[in-house]
This record gives C-alpha cells, sequence and structure tokens, in this order.
C-alpha cells in the first residue's frame, strides 16, 4: 500500500511540475535562437511602426523592373511555407513574401495591436517602402481576409488577387475552424504547448495525401515555441474580427482566382463559390483540387504554380465571370 501511495505521490508532483513549466513558459524558445536556425540567406528584416519585420525579396536578376506579387501565409505557417511557390513565380516576377506578427520571424508588436488590420498596415508599409507602387497579391487561410479587405481599400494599388483556402467568412460556433477541441485540459496544454505529434498529426489532417515532411513539423514545433507568442496569439485571437466579408469582397475590384482543396477539413471548398458571388465588382473564377486539403500548395506545388502563373499571365482571362445582381434584378422584373 505504501508503495502504491508512493507511486501516486510521485505522479502528482510529476505532473505539478510539468504543468509549472507550460505555465512558466520553460519550453519556449528566445526569438534570437530561432532567428539562428530559420533564417536564411534572402531574409531580411524591416522596422515597420515597431515591429521587426521578416520578409524576402527575390526576383529574376536580368529584370529588376518585373511586376510584383506579395504572398501572405497562413496561420500557423510562415513565408518559407511559400519557398516552392516563390523559386518558381521568381523566375518571371519580383516575389515579396513576410512574417505576420505572431509568426516565423517577426518580432512583437510592443503596442499589442495583433489583428488583421496590423497585418494588413505592414502589407501596405512594406510595399511602399520597397518601392512597389502596384502589385498582385495572394493570401491563404487566415492570410485571406489581410489580402481581400486591403485590396477592397487599395484598389489602386493591386492588380490582381488570388485567394487559397481562406477563412474570414461567416461562421456558426460549429463551424468556427479555431473552435477549442478536446476535453479543458487539452485546450489548456495546447494553449500552452503543442508537441511534434501535435504537429505531425494536424499537419496530417490538412495535408490528406501526403506524409507530412520532417521540416516542417520541426518548423512549426519551434517556431510555436516562440518565447512571448502564446501572449500574442491570445491577443490575435481576441482582437481576429473580419468584419463585413461580403462588403469587403464587394469593393474588390482586381480579377481573382479562388483555389480550394476538396478535401480541406478547416474551411469547406462551397466558400469558394460564396466569395466568388460577393465579387460584385471584379470578374473571379474558381478552381477546386480533388483529394487535396487546406494546404495545397504544399501538397500539388507544381500544378498549383502552374495555375497561379497562367493567371498571372492572363492566359486565363476567358474563364472569368462576374456576378451580375443587378440585371438579374432587372430581367426578373421585365414582362
Amino acid at each position: 500500500m505504501k508503495k502504491i501511495f508512493g507511486i501516486v505521490i510521485t505522479a502528482v508532483i510529476g505532473i505539478g511540475i510539468y504543468a509549472a513549466a507550460l505555465e512558466f513558459g520553460e519550453f519556449e524558445i528566445p526569438l534570437k535562437d530561432l532567428e539562428t536556425k530559420f533564417a536564411k540567406p534572402d531574409s531580411k528584416f524591416m522596422d515597420i511602426d515597431g515591429v521587426r519585420v521578416h520578409y524576402m525579396d527575390q526576383g529574376p536578376a536580368n529584370n529588376p523592373s518585373a511586376e510584383a506579387i506579395v504572398l501572405v501565409h497562413a496561420s500557423y505557417m510562415n513565408l518559407q511555407t511559400f519557398d516552392s511557390m516563390a523559386k518558381a513565380l521568381s523566375q518571371k516576377y519580383r516575389v515579396v513574401r513576410f512574417d505576420v506578427p505572431t509568426a516565423g520571424l517577426t518580432g512583437p508588436d510592443p503596442k499589442q495591436r495583433y489583428s488583421i488590420e496590423l497585418n494588413m498596415q505592414i502589407l501596405d508599409t512594406l510595399t511602399t517602402n520597397l518601392g512597389i507602387d502596384k502589385f498582385a497579391v495572394l493570401g491563404t487561410s487566415s492570410g485571406g481576409p489581410v489580402v481581400f479587405r486591403y485590396v477592397g481599400e487599395k484598389p489602386e494599388r493591386v492588380t490582381r488577387m488570388i485567394l487559397i483556402n481562406t477563412a474570414g467568412m461567416p461562421r456558426t460556433a460549429a463551424t468556427n475552424p479555431n473552435r477549442p477541441r478536446g476535453t479543458s485540459i487539452d485546450q489548456w496544454v495546447a494553449a500552452r504547448y503543442r508537441s511534434e505529434s501535435y504537429w505531425r498529426k494536424n499537419l496530417s489532417n490538412n495535408i490528406p495525401t501526403m506524409t507530412p515532411p520532417d521540416w516542417l513539423v520541426e518548423m512549426c514545433h519551434d517556431l510555436g515555441r516562440r518565447a512571448g507568442g502564446r501572449v500574442e496569439g491570445a491577443f490575435f485571437m481576441k482582437n481576429f474580427k473580419t468584419g463585413d466579408p461580403e462588403q469587403a469582397l464587394g469593393r474588390v475590384k482586381a480579377p481573382t482566382m479562388i483555389l480550394w482543396g476538396m478535401e480541406n477539413p478547416t474551411v469547406m471548398h462551397l466558400e469558394a463559390n460564396v466569395i466568388s458571388l460577393w465579387l460584385t465588382n471584379a470578374p473571379s473564377l474558381v478552381k477546386k483540387y480533388p483529394k487535396v486539403g487546406h494546404y495545397l500548395y504544399l501538397e500539388i506545388p507544381q500544378e498549383v504554380e502552374a495555375d497561379i502563373m497562367a493567371f498571372l499571365a492572363g492566359d486565363k482571362d476567358s474563364e472569368l465571370r462576374q456576378t451580375q445582381r443587378a440585371a438579374m434584378a432587372a430581367n426578373s422584373s421585365a414582362p
């Protein structure tokens, strides 16, 4: 009996020590250490209103005036998930990508303004400071509402828009991709630490046609433990308000391509059609890929990159369609 009691006491003490370690961030990694590990030769940094923004600016060496495209990444990801896409596009285009605050190697915001609005400000200031007046822009997942809201507010700056499995649509409690999952203990732990096995399972669900590569699991695991990151993330989730997406999309004027994975477990593929329907002032096309999930640019990079290149070149313009609600209403009232 004493032996069992000792085992129980030891287990309780062990759990208490582990919980305390989680609470006080013992598994967190300083940003400078992450920068040492993950910064690339093309990594650059720019101070934007107090935020040290990590970005890359790549393009054809023989064409410094090449048309530009800006890539905005998903939640829990970072600019390096666009490596394959950037390599393909930069053969012809100037490709700019950046880590949004709370992600990658971008530093904290001393004013704690973590929000879609802050990400839009960084997109605008970064391109302006780089001397880019007009550009195409691509947003995926939570980068989507950053992009389509920006395009609606700054139509004079954007030539074309690409949305991939974008977030920002109306949600119920049951369809909110950020809804709590698991027990209260699971939620408490996940808010403080996400293990490699957590990331491997999460990525497996979102890229169903492939085994998550080790580099991606390691990167998500390490960067997800950035010192101060959980506090920043909590502020972002608190401030994550998409506003009225129908109104925002209705202000967009740039030709738009919407790409979606049919097996996306995070945001349903029918949302692609709703987005297209709400683009009442912009021509759009929708393409859905069978079998692939949320990060389709990682699952089928060559096909996605070819479609993006064709769209940017205007080769898909014959497929663009625009919602004509006013015309439909007039026709329905005709005698």
